[in-house]
């Protein structure tokens, strides 16, 4: 018994001197409570000038993970999420139309699953304790190594590890885009009685199905000298638009922050775009190479946005 105890507390504090050693272990927890807790809250996402009441339930059963998300305030708007495959019911006049699309890193689940991506381009700091949503927190500065990616500040519950609230910092301190429970529990119940969306039986339901990928081998696009950090997680192409036309599209992002690229041959008589610009808090950058339109989004700095559009250095001609 004795040395089972000795066992157990050798691991014990081990394990704490570890943490203590390496502080991005409380990343680590943060990125693994979002994705492996069962808990429902509200939080409250506020993005440039839109501010949306937002009702999060995810359950982790041990082999999958189940979310759905409500939006509070607005037109009614419902996600469900199962593992990777994600279904948006957005109701549309008479309509409700149903989405199929790809899961996206979602508040609370911001963080990657693998850390050290991030370990690379961030620096790490501890800040002072506050109580977000009723639970005490301890506040973490993921700082930029560099130009290329905003400053990130993030509450992580105490206890659990649990994301409460976070906010993306340009580098003048305004806040870009933040989010934040104002109230949240975790349970313990397999139920999934909750997992379906709010259903008008007097109302069509039509499938809004996302475009087909179309696979090729060609390479359309050389692109080299990313910003550093940045890599490319996607790559699709399909046909997009009213006047649905072939599209590129590239999603580069350091764990993150993301940036999309899109690339498609101009149609003729249509008139190109060329400049930058501001929507919101998402910087964009448009050029022509090649009788191609070459379009960057992301809400990064407008110097990643720009470098990323320089580096594609030969598009295919149509």
């Amino acid at each position: 018994m004795q040395r089972l105890l000795f066992s157990l507390l050798f691991i014990f504090f081990n394990t704490s001197a570890y943490a203590l050693d390496d502080p991005w272990m409380q990343i680590e927890k943060a990125s693994q409570a979002a994705r492996q807790l069962s808990y429902k809250g509200i939080f409250i996402y506020q993005n440039h000038q839109e501010v949306r009441s937002i009702e999060i339930t995810h359950l982790n059963n041990g082999n999958e993970e189940f979310a759905r998300i409500v939006t509070l305030d607005g037109p009614p708007r419902e996600l469900l999420s199962r593992g990777d495959n994600v279904v948006v019911f957005n109701p549309n006049k008479e309509n409700v139309f149903i989405q199929k699309r790809q899961g996206q890193n979602l508040f609370p689940a911001i963080l990657p699953s693998n850390i050290n991506i991030v370990k690379s381009s961030y620096n790490l700091r501890f800040g002072d304790h506050e109580r977000i949503g009723g639970r005490e927190a301890q506040i973490v500065y993921l700082e930029p190594r560099d130009e290329y990616r905003y400053p990130y500040k993030l509450w992580l519950d105490q206890e659990f590890g649990l994301l409460l609230k976070m906010m993306i910092l340009d580098h003048h301190q305004k806040i870009i885009e933040q989010a934040s429970f104002n109230q949240v529990a975790l349970f313990a119940s397999q139920d999934l009685n909750w997992f379906k969306p709010s259903i008008d039986t007097q109302k069509k339901y039509l499938m809004d199905e996302a475009p087909e990928n179309i696979t090729s081998n060609e390479k359309y696009c050389v692109i080299s000298n990313l910003p550093a950090g940045y890599r490319e997680v996607s790559h699709v192409t399909r046909m997009m638009g009213r006047q649905p036309q072939l599209v590129h599209q590239w999603i580069f992002s350091d764990g993150l922050s993301s940036v999309s690229l899109f690339v498609n041959p101009i149609p003729k008589g249509q008139k190109s775009r060329v400049g930058e610009m501001q929507v919101g808090s998402a910087h964009i950058f448009a050029r022509v190479m090649n009788g191609n339109q070459i379009t960057v989004v992301g809400e990064v700095p407008p110097v990643t946005i720009q470098k990323i559009s320089n580096s594609i250095q030969s598009v295919s001609a149509h």
